[in-house]
């Protein structure tokens, strides 16, 4: 097992809220996660799951906004940051990633508000309808079901055209030779470079995803090789209202994802929130709306946010 620990002093602390603490544990499958909190320990959760190629400080404008009332905890995910990076393609299933968030959950005592962007969406969505009770709501940002997306890259040209780098992650090596080469110039184009609204994006924000490449690489392609085949089943049921956050500027996935009836068949408490004016990056292009959105949704079944 390779250990991926930040250097000593937790340094994306520094681009965190203050007054957020960071934590260890090891999980029951035997994953060593590192998450970071910020909130009362005596209020409701809300866990915060990053996508690629980001790390739980993707959240932090959520903390500094939402961790009055609620306790907010971003875990750095399988192959980031902190928290272990395993050596094969396999140990990056969606089954074993949503594995992961179960164990976190049980540690904080669960339920929690869930929360997932880009890869992390595609988690939360699988991992919903198995964690049951131990959900009060779900919130996805700019990530369909993972069935949908493997359906449109074959029957729709223009999701194909911008899925390219799907393809590109599959070969072996190569990829991680080509985003490591220039970790600044990497973490620039694909955040900056991408972003519809590119004003949080300065290099302080990056710094952290450029140390990252630099000191521990990119295993986090691993979630795009573990998961090619074969094409997933639509998610298992999910009991709790269920809410999809879309910046309508993705260049990445296309609107055509955020069809409301593409949802019910298996989120029956399906409803949306679509932003005309972000990207990808959602939760920091239009932080004070996604906000916004989901405060309203947990308010639904928790009472004083």
């Amino acid at each position: 097992m390779v250990r991926a620990m930040n250097a000593p002093g937790q340094p994306e602390l520094a681009s965190f809220p203050d007054h957020t603490t960071v934590h260890e544990v090891t999980l029951p499958d035997g994953l060593h996660m590192r998450y970071y909190a910020r909130g009362p320990e005596d209020g409701p959760t809300a866990l915060f799951v990053h996508g690629f190629p980001e790390l739980a400080v993707s959240w932090r404008f959520q903390f500094a906004a939402l961790s009055e009332r609620v306790r907010c905890v971003a875990p750095d995910m399988r192959g980031y940051g902190g928290t272990d990076a395993p050596p094969a393609r396999l140990d990056y299933t969606v089954d074993k990633l949503s594995d992961d968030l179960a164990g976190l959950i049980d540690h904080l005592g669960g339920p929690v508000h869930l929360v997932g962007h880009d890869w992390g969406g595609a988690v939360c969505w699988a991992a919903a309808g198995p964690l049951g009770d131990r959900l009060h709501t779900l919130s996805v940002l700019n990530c369909p079901p993972a069935h949908m997306l493997q359906r449109a890259l074959v029957t729709n040209p223009r999701q194909f055209l911008r899925s390219w780098y799907m393809l590109f992650f599959q070969l072996p090596w190569l990829p991680e030779w080509f985003m490591c080469r220039d970790p600044a110039k990497t973490v620039d184009g694909v955040f900056r470079g991408t972003a519809y609204n590119k004003t949080p994006f300065t290099d302080d924000d990056l710094a952290p995803y450029v140390r990252q490449l630099s000191e521990r690489g990119i295993p986090g392609v691993n979630y795009y090789r573990a998961n090619r085949w074969p094409p997933p089943p639509p998610p298992a049921p999910i009991g709790v209202p269920t809410r999809l956050i879309w910046g309508l500027q993705d260049s990445a996935l296309g609107p055509w994802f955020a069809t409301s009836e593409a949802y019910f068949s298996f989120a029956p408490e399906f409803d949306r929130v679509l932003l005309d004016a972000a990207g990808h990056w959602v939760q920091a292009e239009a932080a004070d709306q996604v906000n916004q959105a989901l405060q309203e949704h947990w308010a639904k079944v928790t009472s004083g946010i």
